[in-house]
């Protein structure tokens, strides 16, 4: 008798037992496309700001008392060959004089009442990244070899590049280390011989998830006028499409684990 209405009794507990493993395995997933929205917008947010610092940094190095053109020339050239420099910018007296006037030219024509008709010529450096870290040894170094020459630099500008792009680099490795681990987790999973299969219910509740964890962020920041053309800067299509693809497998795979 008792094995007459087992059947029965699965045919009755089965839908139920899939159906709380659905919802498990929705919000499990949603929590965890969330939080991978969230590294997306710092990883984002991280590299656009490292790279407005290093773009911003520069070096002036003016040049003490007068220098003919052939001096300077020759300045411009050894400076490009030193280790670390991206970019020399020579800036004669008339055209050191034009920038400012660009940028506050009642502070030219102030200097211009005082007699000071003539701006030093200076040369305007960039530097790779990895110097950012190790500035100070460098314009050390710069100064020894160039005594004619003085530096002006923000130190606490490069530190802070320096950092940002430290912070950005460890966080993308420590991103790569957990979808490693994911990844060995989906296929310890598939290699695993259990009774349960695959349910392309876990793929739609997957994708579903990744959908809303989108939306969740779209309802973020819309209020703040900041979707559209700038929305690249905290998100990219092809990032939303890795997280839905992401998602989708995690479903996958967690549909046959049944674990929770």
């Amino acid at each position: 008798m008792d094995e007459l209405f087992e059947p029965e009794l699965k045919k009755e507990s089965a839908p139920k037992h899939i159906g709380h493993l659905y919802r498990k395995l929705f919000l499990l997933i949603v929590s965890i496309a969330l939080l991978g929205q969230g590294i997306l917008l710092v990883d984002t947010g991280l590299r656009n700001y490292y790279q407005k610092l290093t773009g911003s940094f520069k070096i002036i190095l003016t040049v003490d008392g007068q220098a003919d053109s052939a001096q300077l020339e020759s300045w411009e050239q050894s400076l490009k060959q030193q280790g670390g420099v991206t970019a020399v910018r020579l800036f004669s007296p008339e055209d050191a004089l034009a920038v400012v006037r660009h940028k506050n030219p009642q502070l030219v024509d102030s200097l211009l009442l005082m007699g000071k008709n003539q701006m030093p010529a200076y040369f305007e450096i960039e530097v790779s990244s990895r110097t950012l870290g190790n500035i100070r040894p460098f314009v050390d170094n710069l100064v020894a070899q160039y005594e004619e020459l003085t530096p002006h630099y923000n130190a606490q500008h490069a530190r802070l590049a320096s950092y940002v792009g430290l912070y950005s680099k460890l966080l993308r490795a420590l991103v790569v280390l957990s979808l490693l681990g994911f990844l060995a987790f989906m296929f310890l999973v598939e290699a695993a011989a259990g009774q349960h299969g695959h349910a392309w219910g876990g793929v739609v509740a997957g994708l579903l998830a990744a959908l809303l964890s989108a939306g969740l962020v779209i309802g973020v920041l819309y209020p703040a006028g900041i979707l559209g053309e700038t929305l690249q800067q905290f998100t990219t299509w092809h990032r939303q499409v890795l997280l839905l693809v992401f998602c989708g497998l995690l479903g996958w795979t967690l549909s046959k684990w049944q674990k929770f």
